[in-house]
């Protein structure tokens, strides 16, 4: 048996300037916004005004972590003490932002259920005023930090940035529209309602992130419907047969695959990369070479090698 294995693709560093520039503009806008909301939450009595400021703290927080992924990512990119580079740190910092989200929906939801139940005295229009700056201090974020590209499906740093600002934006409308329906209805019980509404919508997205930046850290093999066009690009001639094929995520638009074929005829390692060459964003692969039959099947034995792909 004649084993032949080879580790290729070249790093492509990117240093995400749009993710990193935006980052940084909207955490110290954040900053600024998050300290209004907040004094004003406590001075003039709104849970849901409270929340949203609360919420923007922990925004910011997750602001700090992605600017910090980014920059980390970038002075790393060339370190070769990581194997498959820097760009799982992309997904590390979304994972944290994600657990944040969830601890900050808990806390919504909490201090709403105790304002629902024992209500505070709200000062109606300075706390609209203010709800109505936040509102416009999280578009503007959301704007700096749109998608660009389908940014938002590779790079999960920005995508829990985004998700944090588009929560903020919902904890904003929530609150002007608790403050109004107060204001002019006399529904106070809005405001805590609302501060529920907002820590559930939260919540929920909060799980999507963790569930889908987990699967990358954990390194979870790719899209069924990719490892089965990567299978028929490799076996297209009839002769080359896949035992094993390994495909997953190691950062932003960037995969991994191992792979181990047999052949009557065994090539280089290279000649089966190229077949997988055109699959966009795999750019480390790694190549296992055997002839086939194996020794053992020539005997009659089952092949010890893992299961088929």
């Amino acid at each position: 048996m004649h084993d032949h294995s080879c580790s290729c693709g070249h790093d492509h560093h990117h240093e995400h300037d749009h993710g990193e520039r935006g980052t940084r503009f909207v955490f110290w806008l954040t900053m600024a916004t998050m300290a209004v909301e907040i004094v004003s939450g406590w001075a003039f009595g709104s849970m849901a005004l409270l929340a949203d400021g609360w919420h923007m703290a922990s925004h910011a927080g997750a602001m700090a972590v992605a600017w910090f992924a980014y920059v980390w990512a970038r002075n790393n990119a060339d370190n070769p003490e990581l194997v498959f580079g820097a760009g799982k740190v992309n997904a590390l910092a979304g994972f944290a932002s994600a657990v944040g989200l969830v601890l900050v929906a808990a806390y919504m939801a909490a201090e709403s259920l105790m304002r629902l139940f024992s209500p505070v005295q709200i000062t109606f229009g300075p706390a609209t005023f203010v709800a109505v700056l936040g509102l416009s201090v999280n578009l503007l974020s959301a704007w700096w930090l749109r998608d660009e590209d389908h940014a938002h499906s590779h790079d999960h740093n920005l995508k829990a940035a985004y998700m944090h600002v588009l929560a903020d934006a919902l904890t904003s409308i929530l609150a002007i529209f608790a403050l109004l329906g107060g204001r002019f209805y006399g529904l106070y019980w809005l405001d805590p309602v609302m501060g529920i509404v907002g820590a559930l919508v939260v919540g929920r997205w909060a799980i999507g992130l963790l569930r889908e930046t987990a699967w990358v850290l954990l390194d979870h093999r790719v899209s069924k419907d990719l490892h089965t066009q990567i299978l028929s690009r490799i076996e297209k001639d009839g002769q080359v047969r896949v035992r094993d094929l390994s495909i997953w995520n190691v950062g932003p638009r960037r995969m991994a695959a191992h792979v181990t074929v047999e052949d009557p005829t065994p090539r280089p390692p290279e000649y089966y990369k190229g077949l997988m060459g055109e699959v966009p964003d795999l750019n480390r692969i790694t190549v296992e070479v055997h002839s086939c039959p194996c020794p053992a099947e020539e005997h009659g034995h089952p092949c010890p090698e893992p299961g088929h792909a």
